[in-house]
Order: structure tokens, then C-alpha cells, then sequence
């Protein structure tokens, strides 16, 4: 038990003294298992995503349409058959868009639709018939918006809108995604405008007005649990294709019978029709000469009413010149009594005017005298009061004279002195005069004249006030008497207004009495003017009737007379319509139908494709990336055995069995490996498909990637870590354990030394100084190593090269596509049901602009490209109103030889990809398809460049002896120099032309390549990190081995002396030109590889650019040399730090 536990921690001490090379097998692991599950698991698992998206949206299984569409008898005949499990009928059209007459399918939707349900991504459904959902593209998204308002059009001007739907005008409620389109830029083919559908649009079934279904779809029992990518659901639909197609058929036939009968039915009503018609010429005729004598009849009663109201008019006239005699009359007489009255009432205003005035003269009067009196007698008392004063204080001044002035006191003198203090007079003060007196300066005969002289003053002011009051007072009296007098003078005016007032009702009374008898006669006579107006009105009126009547006549006669000759005419080829009808009836042929099933679909299978590409690429490039992971780890492990011989020789000494001594080599390879591996495949299967995915979302309008565990991809990584560690392990472990202790407890002999190759060559080996000699001797000494470095290094390599140049391939699309093959810079669509005038008029507008340096008119149509085990392909056809100047605009050049081409000499020419995808070679037949089903078959004359794409130049010759018709141009391809600004003055000329129906500019379909380019950069960048990782970890791991290997001998020249930077580059010379033999070997390997996945990754209708270029092997040569020197660096730390004794006593 003991020995078990000291194993045990010996394994767990090997782990955690060893973390740089359990972590370097764990992170190699990580890489190829996590980089190979999760490659080998996104296409399945976009595929699964696909599947399980269509079968939430219960997407149909069989498509069924007809050139006579689909009635009930298809209907019926599906709806009965047991296979089936749903079979619904719907409505589509495809019509004009919005003012920028986009062509879109519109389609007809029913709350009980059960397949192909929309998933709703903004807003909803339509519930109304003038509402509808928009598709959920960038071209509907970029320019509407919820609660815009939108106009459809027929788009063909022998087709009434009405024809097929009930309105024209829609309200945007919503934005949706149907799982028949999947793409985010192709919606399929159309007979309008370019020949390709821009979006779909959804409406309310009930909108429709077509007698017939334009599509029926279906799905089967039998599908219900299939994916639709299996072989057997493809092999099941492809059955029930051809197993309905001869059903559909025999119906057809019956339906042809139908039709047939209903043509002669029409045919018949026709007929009826022809008959009606003739009778109602009778009619007319008949109508007519009746409404002639009801005119006449009219004439006379209108003559009639004239005379009596001639005599009407005279009799008013007499009763009006009366009425307005006696109002003149009323008027005058009223007049003069409101004068007389005025002119008195005036008299009695001016008078009473007068006398107010006076009484408030002689009120200002009074008012001015009351406060010169109230002053007067205010003085008056004033002065009364100082009188008093002066000659009560004369009394009292006497008796103070009496009293001698020795016996005054100081205070007493001062209260006097006080008292007097406000008594003055002449200027002269009381108070001055006693203080002289108590001074003894002033004599006592003094103040007594000061007294009297006061007296006599107030009393002659007194007097003098008193006059002045009596003057003031007999004013007063004057005044008052004269107001006594002018208040009877003004009762005298107010009794004259009052009887004037009196005089005035009684004309008032008067007046009303005489209106009152005016407005009866006013009344009267009104009654009788209305009469008579209501009377010529009635005559004006029927004389209008009768004059409308007259020109009803003669415009119905005139007509009748015209249309007679149109309507016999009309009559006479609707006779010959007929017969021409009962004719072709004989020759009526049978409904075609068109059987499709899911994988009919081109988007379906592209997306399929795609993600059977991301199979074919995760097939090569994680195996190589695992097998250099894988390879490393048997190196690391079988590295480390050989280290530990000297330990395994003590265990056994110590009498531990082989099975405890693999223990601890097979627990420490297998823990690294378990962990690595799961990490590696929970990163694989969650993190990098969904990277992928998402890059594709830009190309693919699908919801998120459905995450799946694969047992098969599991169990393969698991296998390959576990060969790689456990199976390298026990390998190398069954050869050194059947050693015996002894043996393996003394270190292996050193090989014999051999003269290399390069000591044979002279001259060079003597000119190598003693370290380069040394260096060449390492290299070859260790052969194994040196290979093991070189093809691990080369790998690594060539993933990065693989990686960039895929990069290159991608970005470089675009700039070729958009630079150097197409040399136009818009592509306008023309109707070609237009007049002269609307294709004059837009001559006009594209002449006028210096801008535009060159154009050329085109006929453009979308062919359909058909073949056994290629995807069915959408091909531009190009038919140049002047093929001699077509390279102008597009470049005809071979990539591979660099020959030009002609389209006049050539007639026919194909592009690249094209030709590749269905092995087509100058010189052969290439047969394709139209919108209309015509069968077009072409001899291929050259094969140019081209990346983005399918396109077929033909030139009008031989367009017109392929299908035996002139191309009618429809578009025109404008070459000038790119700017922004001009391209939307370009786009506001055009948007009034009526000739336009759109306008495609180059710039913008550049930008959506760039964008689905930019999906495939997203794999590019992970396949290049991932390469950089592996490259940087095999580089470490293969750098540590050797050191580990060689560290009594690099201890041994420190020992001797080397100093730090020399001990290292003692082992970075070899890692040097290792590294570069690795990249010289990865170039080479890593160009296979490149073409390799080019071939495997390209899609159908995108070629990359398969020249691999030089900045691709500098950026691999680079990062390898850059991670090479990080490792050195990282080993040089290392190299500092040993310990030499140790190292050295490492083999005792």
C-alpha cells in the first residue's frame, strides 16, 4: 500500500515539475481536437439548422405550377391521394415596387396556411387587404420603414393591375423571412424588368382576384422525419416527382376538356352578344326619332309659359313703381319731423349747455372765495388770540414792575425770560427786552412801549382782516344769487325736453305704424316678384332641357350615325373573332406542369453545398493541423520515457512491477490528453462553429446555428490524442521495461560518430570556424529530431500559408471582379414596351450628360444553367447592340493564356467558372434555358476571366439563330468615372423617366461582395490564428525537447566557460536553419495544400483567385521565425538558471 501511495505521488510531483511540457501535450491536444471536431461539426450542424428552421416552418416538398394555373381538379386530386399529408393552394404575382419599381413576387397569405410560414422579424403579418409585410432584405430594409406607404404596378402595359389584385396601395405593417428564400440578395426569376426578383412581398389572400391558384404546395407523410439532406428523402421526393407528374397529366387532359367546353360556351354568348348588339342599333334608331317629337312637343309649352309671364311682369312692375312712390313719400314727411324736432332739441341743449356752464362758473367762483374766507378768519382769530396774550401779559408785566429787581431770583428772571421768548415784534423780541431789563440795561418805560406799541399793531390787523371778510361775504352772496337764478332757468330746459321726448314718441308710434303697413305691402308684392321669378326660373329651366334635350338629340344622333359604322365594324370582326376562336380550339393543347421539390431549389442546394465545402475543408486542413499536433505529442512523450530511463531502472530495482512503473507514464499522458481533449471538443463544438456560422449569415438569412455532439468526430479525436500519448507510451515503454534494472539505470552509450556529408567537402569544412562545425555535426547526429523539427515546422507553415493565401484569395475577388473585368459603372433597365417618345425622352437625359463617357444598349435576361450533379446555376446573358465594342465595357480575356477575345469573331462566349463547373471547353455545345422555357444551345467561343458570377456574351447573330428572334434591348451599360454625387444626380434624372424601370450601379453590388467576402475572411482569420497558435506551441514543445535532451551537454560547455548568450545560440544556430529548412519545406507543402483547398472551398458562382501570392510565404516565414525567436527567448531565461551540478550528475 505504501508503494502504492509513493506511485501515486511520484505521478502528481512528475506533473507539477514538469508544467512546461504537460501544458505543451494538453495545449497541443486542444488545438487538433478542438480545431478538427469544431471544422468537422459546422457543417453538419449548419445543415441541421437549415433543416430544423424548415421544419418549424413546415417548408413545402413538392412545388406544382402550371402554364394554365391550378384549379380545384389538381387540388382535389392531391387532397386525395393518402401520401399526402397537407396540400395547399396559393396565389403569387410578381409586379412593379414603389416609385424605384423594384420587381417583387407578391404572395397571398391565409391565417390557416400551414407550409411555408413566414417567421415574422419586425412588426407582423397583414391583417387587412391594404396592408402588407415586406421582405426582410437589406434592398426593403435600406429603404421602407413600418407605416410607409407603397404603390404596386402591373409592370406590362397590355395587364391591368386589377386583373389580379383588388388593391394598389399598401401600408407596411412588417418585415418577414420565408424559408423558400434563404439567401439575403436572390429571389429568384421573373419575366419583368431584368429578368430577377428583388424581394417578395406578403398580402392578404383575399387581395387576389385570380380564378385559379398559381401554386400548390405539398407536403408527404412519408418526410416527416427525414432530413431533407439524407439520400433517402431525396430518392423519396424525386419518387413522388415523377410518380405525380403523369397524374397531373390525365387531370391536365380533363381540364382541357373543360376549358374547350367553357371556350365554346363563350363562344356562344359571344355570338349572343353579336345579336343584342344589332338589336340595340334598332333600338337606338327607335329611341332616337321618340325623342325628337318630345322636343317638339316641349317648344310649344315653353312658348306658352312666356306669354304669361310677359303679362305677370307688367302687372308687379305697376304695384312696385306704387309702393315706392308712397315710401318716398313716408320718408319725406318723417324726415321733416326729425328736423323740426332735431332743430328744437338742439335750442334746448345749446340753452341747458349755457346754463350748466354758468353753474359751474359760479360754483368755481364760490369755491375760489370759501378758502381765501376760511383763511381770513382764520388770521382773524389767530390775532384775536395774540391781543389777548399780549395784553393779559401787560397785567402781569405791571405787577412785575412793582416788584423790585434785587428781589427777582435768577429763576424767576429766566421763567419770565422763557415765557416771553416767542413774543416779538417790530423784529423785536420780548424776551431780549426783559433780559436787558434784569440786566438794568433797558428801562421799564421801554417794555411798556414795546407792549403798547404790540397792542395797537394786532388791533389794527384785526380791523383790517375784518374788512377784507366782509368784502368776501358780499361777493359770496352776489354769487349764490346769480346760481338761484340759472337752477330756474334750467328747470325751464328739462320741461321743454320732456314735452320734445312726448313730441318724439308720438312720431315713433306714427312711424311704426306707417312701416308696419309698408313692410304688408313690401310682403306682398315680394310674394308676387317670387312667383314670378320661380315662374322664369321654371322657364329658363325647361328651356335648358329642352336646349340639352336638343343637344342630346343631335350629339345622340350624331353618335349614333358614328358608332353605328364602329359598331358594325366591331361586329363584324367579333364575327370574324369567333371563328377565328372555333378554330383555334381544334389546336388548344394540354396544362404543362412544372413538378419541383426542395432540392429543385437553387438556394437550398447552395446553402448545402456551402456546408458540404465546410465538410470537404475541415477534411484536410484540421487533419493536417491534428496529425502535426498529434505527431508532436508522440515526440514529446516518447522524449520524455527516454529521459526517465535511469528513474524506471530504480523503480524496478525497487521492486515496483512494469504495470506500476506505465502507470505513472500513462497517467500523465492521459490526464493531459482527457483534459486537452475536452477542452478541445467543448471549445470545437460550442465556440468555433459558431464563429463560421455567423460569417455566413451575412450570405444566409437563417436563425441561429443549431449546436450538436457528434460521437463519430469525438471518438476520432479522442482516438488520435490517445494514439499520440497512451499507444506512444506504452510503446516506447514495452522496449525499455524488458531491459533489466541494471542496464537501465546506467545512461544509453553515445552513438559512434560518422563523417557527414559536408567534412567530405573539403575546402567549405575548413573555413567553418569551430562553433559552425559543431552546429553541422548536431544537425546530422540527431537525425530524428532534425526531422521531426523540420516537419513539424513545415507544417505549421504551410497552414499559414494555406491560411494567407486564402486570405489573399478572398480580398482579392472584389478588386478583381469590380477593377479589372467589369469597367462599367451602372446598368440601367429599360422597358421595352415603352414608346418612342419615353425612349427619346431618356436619349435626352443620358446625351445630356458629359459625365458618361461611353454606353452600349443590351438585351439582359437570367438563363437557367442545368446539369446531373451540379447544382442548377442563374446565368447573366449579354446580347450587345454593337458586340465589336463590348470590351469596353468587359473585359474578354483568358486568365490562364492571356488571349482576347472578340464577341463578333467568337459569337459566344462564357466565363470561367462557368465553363469549370459543367466541364465546358472552347469549341464545345452549351445548352441552357430562358425564364420562358426555350431551349437555348450555343457553341462556345472562348472562356474569359471573370470571379463573381455566371455570364453569357452572345452577339445579335447568333442570339437571333439560337432561338429565332431579335433581342429586344432592355438595358444599357454607362461607363464614367465613379463618384458619389454624380451617381445620385444620375438616379434623380432617371427616377422621371418612364422608360426606366431601375438602375444597378456597380459600386453598390461592390459593396455587397465585400460584405459576403467578408464571411469567408472570418474562416481565413480562424484557420491563421489557429495555424499561428499550433506553429508557436509545436516550436516551444520541439525547442524544450531538445534542450531537455542536451542539458549535461550544454552544462558542460558553461561549465568550460561559454557565457549565457553563447550557451543559447550553442542551440539556436540549429533551431535557425531548422526553422528555415521547415519553411522552405512548408512553402512547397503549403502551396499543394492551398490549390487543394481552393478546389474544395471555392463556391458555384464564385471563383477565387488561385494564383498564391509571395506576401503569403514572406507573413508564414515571418510569424514561424517570430515564434521561433520568442521560444529562444523564453529557453534562453531557462538556460540562465540551470543548475550545472545537477545536470551534470543527472546520469548517476
Amino acid at each position: 500500500m505504501q508503494k502504492k501511495t509513493a506511485l501515486y505521488k511520484m505521478i502528481w510531483r512528475e506533473i507539477t515539475s514538469s508544467k512546461a511540457r504537460f501544458f505543451s501535450i494538453l495545449f497541443l491536444i486542444l488545438l487538433g481536437v478542438g480545431f478538427f471536431s469544431g471544422l468537422q461539426a459546422t457543417g453538419p450542424n449548419m445543415l441541421k439548422t437549415a433543416n430544423d428552421y424548415f421544419d418549424r416552418q413546415n417548408l413545402y416538398d413538392l412545388h406544382i405550377q402550371s402554364n394554365y394555373g391550378l384549379d380545384e381538379e389538381e387540388y382535389t386530386l392531391l387532397k386525395e391521394e393518402e401520401a399526402i399529408q397537407v396540400v395547399e393552394g396559393h396565389y403569387s404575382s410578381d409586379v412593379l415596387f414603389g416609385e424605384d419599381r423594384l420587381v417583387i413576387k407578391l404572395i397571398g397569405y391565409d391565417d390557416t396556411n400551414q407550409l411555408n410560414q413566414f417567421r415574422v422579424d419586425a412588426g407582423r403579418l397583414p391583417e387587412k387587404v391594404n396592408e402588407i409585410a415586406l421582405d426582410y432584405n437589406d434592398i426593403m430594409t435600406s429603404q421602407y420603414a413600418i407605416g410607409d406607404v407603397v404603390t404596386i404596378y402591373s409592370g406590362k402595359q397590355d395587364a391591368n393591375l386589377s386583373d389580379t389584385v383588388l388593391e394598389s396601395t399598401y401600408t407596411v405593417v412588417g418585415f418577414v423571412t420565408s424559408p423558400r428564400y434563404i439567401t439575403n440578395d436572390s429571389r429568384g426569376q421573373t419575366t419583368l424588368g431584368r429578368g430577377q426578383l428583388d424581394a417578395f412581398g406578403v398580402v392578404q389572400a383575399d387581395v387576389f382576384t385570380l380564378d385559379v391558384y398559381t401554386d400548390i404546395f405539398v407536403t408527404f407523410k412519408a418526410s416527416e422525419n427525414l432530413s431533407m439532406y439524407s439520400d433517402t428523402y431525396i430518392e423519396q421526393m424525386n419518387d413522388y416527382k415523377d410518380a405525380y407528374e403523369p397524374a397531373l397529366e390525365k387531370v391536365g387532359g380533363s381540364r382541357l376538356d373543360q376549358i374547350t367546353l367553357d371556350a365554346r360556351e363563350e363562344i356562344d354568348d359571344g355570338q349572343t352578344e353579336i345579336e343584342e348588339a344589332k338589336q340595340e342599333l334598332v333600338d337606338a334608331e327607335k329611341e332616337l326619332a321618340e325623342a325628337k317629337e318630345e322636343l317638339e312637343t316641349g317648344e310649344a309649352e315653353i312658348r306658352s309659359a312666356e306669354a304669361e309671364l310677359e303679362d305677370a311682369f307688367l302687372e308687379l312692375d305697376r304695384e312696385e313703381q306704387n309702393y315706392r312712390d308712397g315710401v318716398e313719400t313716408f320718408e319725406e314727411e318723417m324726415k321733416k319731423a326729425e328736423e323740426r324736432l332735431a332743430n328744437e332739441n338742439k335750442t334746448l341743449e345749446e340753452s341747458e349747455q349755457q346754463v350748466k356752464d354758468g353753474l359751474r362758473e359760479i360754483e368755481a367762483g364760490l369755491n375760489q372765495l370759501n378758502e381765501p374766507y376760511a383763511d381770513l378768519v382764520t388770521q382773524e382769530t389767530a390775532l384775536l388770540d395774540q391781543r389777548d396774550d399780549i395784553r393779559q401779559l401787560n397785567q402781569q408785566l405791571s405787577e412785575l414792575f412793582q416788584t423790585p429787581i434785587d428781589l427777582l431770583t435768577d429763576e424767576m428772571r429766566q421763567a419770565w425770560i422763557d415765557e416771553t421768548s416767542e413774543v416779538t415784534f417790530n423784529d423785536t423780541s420780548l424776551s431780549t427786552l426783559l433780559q436787558g431789563y434784569f440786566n438794568g440795561t433797558v428801562t421799564q418805560e421801554k417794555v411798556s412801549t414795546f407792549i403798547a406799541s404790540a397792542d395797537a399793531g394786532l388791533t389794527a390787523g384785526i380791523s383790517e382782516l375784518r374788512t377784507n371778510i366782509n368784502e368776501v361775504n358780499a361777493k359770496r352772496n352776489e354769487l349764490e344769487a346769480e346760481q338761484q337764478a340759472l337752477k330756474g332757468s334750467l328747470d325751464d330746459i328739462n320741461a321743454g325736453k320732456a314735452a320734445l321726448e312726448d313730441a318724439r314718441k308720438q312720431l315713433n308710434n306714427q312711424r311704426t305704424e306707417t312701416e308696419q303697413e309698408l313692410a304688408d305691402g313690401r310682403r306682398q308684392l315680394d310674394r308676387g316678384w317670387s312667383e314670378y321669378d320661380q315662374g322664369v326660373r321654371e322657364l329658363e329651366e325647361a328651356k335648358e332641357a329642352l336646349a340639352e334635350g336638343q343637344a342630346d338629340y343631335e350629339e345622340g344622333v350624331k353618335t349614333f350615325n358614328k358608332e353605328k359604322q364602329d359598331a358594325e365594324r366591331e361586329i363584324k370582326e367579333a364575327e370574324q373573332e369567333l371563328t377565328e376562336a372555333l378554330a383555334e380550339l381544334d389546336t388548344l393543347a394540354a396544362p404543362t406542369y412544372y413538378l419541383s421539390v426542395r432540392h429543385d431549389n437553387g438556394q437550398l442546394v447552395e446553402f448545402e453545398n456551402n456546408a458540404e465545402r465546410m465538410s470537404d475543408l475541415a477534411t484536410i486542413f484540421p487533419v493536417v493541423f491534428f496529425l502535426i499536433a498529434a505527431l508532436v505529442t508522440l515526440t514529446t512523450v516518447t522524449r520524455m520515457i527516454e529521459e526517465q530511463r535511469v528513474e524506471m531502472g530504480t523503480l524496478k530495482a525497487l521492486g515496483y512491477t512494469d504495470r506500476d512503473i506505465q502507470k505513472k507514464y500513462y497517467w500523465y499522458a492521459l490526464s493531459a490528453t482527457l483534459v486537452g481533449a475536452i477542452l478541445g471538443l467543448v471549445l470545437g463544438y460550442t465556440l468555433l462553429p459558431k464563429v463560421i456560422f455567423n460569417a455566413y449569415q451575412i450570405l444566409y438569412n437563417l436563425p441561429p446555428l443549431a449546436l450538436d455532439f457528434y460521437w463519430s468526430f469525438t471518438l476520432i479525436s479522442l482516438a488520435v490524442a490517445l494514439f499520440s500519448s497512451i499507444v506512444t507510451a506504452w510503446y516506447v515503454l514495452r522496449k525499455d521495461l524488458k531491459t533489466t534494472p541494471a542496464i537501465l539505470m546506467r545512461p544509453k552509450a553515445p552513438k559512434n560518430g560518422k563523417r557527414i556529408l559536408i567534412e567530405r567537402i573539403t575546402p567549405v569544412w575548413r573555413r567553418m570556424n569551430f562553433m559552425q562545425k559543431v552546429t553541422a555535426r548536431n544537425l546530422f547526429r540527431y537525425k530524428q529530431r532534425m526531422l521531426m523539427t523540420v516537419i513539424g515546422i513545415s507544417g505549421c507553415a504551410a497552414l499559414i500559408i494555406t491560411g494567407f493565401g486564402l486570405k489573399s484569395a478572398v480580398e482579392g475577388i472584389v478588386d478583381l471582379q469590380f477593377g479589372r473585368v467589369m469597367n462599367y459603372e451602372a446598368v440601367v433597365a429599360l422597358d421595352s414596351e415603352a414608346t418612342e417618345t419615353e425612349k427619346q425622352a431618356y436619349r435626352a437625359i443620358i446625351d445630356k450628360m458629359d459625365t458618361i463617357e461611353a454606353s452600349l444598349m443590351v438585351y439582359q435576361e437570367t438563363l437557367d444553367a442545368n446539369k446531373a450533379g451540379v447544382a442548377p446555376q442563374d446565368v447573366t446573358l449579354f446580347v450587345p447592340e454593337t458586340p465589336g465594342v463590348l470590351d469596353q465595357f468587359v473585359q474578354l480575356k483568358s486568365r490562364t493564356t492571356d488571349e482576347a477575345f472578340n464577341l463578333e469573331e467568337n459569337g459566344a462566349i462564357i466565363t470561367e467558372k462557368l465553363a469549370t463547373l459543367f466541364e465546358v471547353e472552347k469549341g464545345d455545345d452549351f445548352t441552357l434555358s430562358t425564364a420562358d422555357d426555350e431551349v437555348l444551345t450555343v457553341t462556345v467561343g472562348g472562356i474569359i476571366e471573370n470571379y463573381a458570377g455566371h455570364y453569357l456574351y452572345l452577339s445579335p447573330d447568333v442570339y437571333e439563330a439560337a432561338l429565332n428572334k431579335t433581342p429586344e434591348y432592355n438595358a444599357e451599360l454607362l461607363k464614367y468615372p465613379y463618384s458619389e454625387a454624380f451617381e445620385a444626380k444620375l438616379s434623380e434624372e432617371l427616377s422621371v423617366s418612364d422608360y426606366v424601370i431601375t438602375t444597378s450601379y456597380n459600386e453598390s453590388m461592390l459593396n455587397l461582395f465585400k460584405d459576403s467576402m467578408e464571411s469567408l475572411n472570418i474562416v481565413v482569420v480562424v484557420l491563421i490564428v489557429a495555424a499561428a497558435g499550433l506553429a508557436f506551441i509545436v516550436l516551444y514543445n520541439l525547442t524544450n525537447i531538445n534542450v531537455s535532451e542536451r542539458i549535461r551537454e550544454l552544462s558542460t560547455i558553461k561549465v568550460l566557460g561559454f557565457y549565457d548568450k553563447e550557451v543559447t545560440m550553442y542551440i539556436y544556430r540549429e533551431n535557425i536553419i531548422l526553422t528555415i529548412m521547415g519553411i522552405v519545406v512548408g512553402g512547397l507543402f503549403g502551396r499543394l495544400l492551398h490549390i487543394f483547398i481552393l478546389d474544395t472551398a471555392s463556391m458555384d458562382n464564385m471563383m477565387f483567385n488561385p494564383s498564391l501570392s509571395w506576401t503569403s510565404y514572406v507573413y508564414a516565414a515571418i510569424l514561424t521565425m517570430i515564434f521561433s525567436t520568442m521560444v529562444m527567448v523564453m529557453m534562453h531565461q531557462k538556460l540562465k538558471h540551470v543548475d550545472m551540478i545537477e545536470a551534470l550528475k543527472s546520469n548517476e
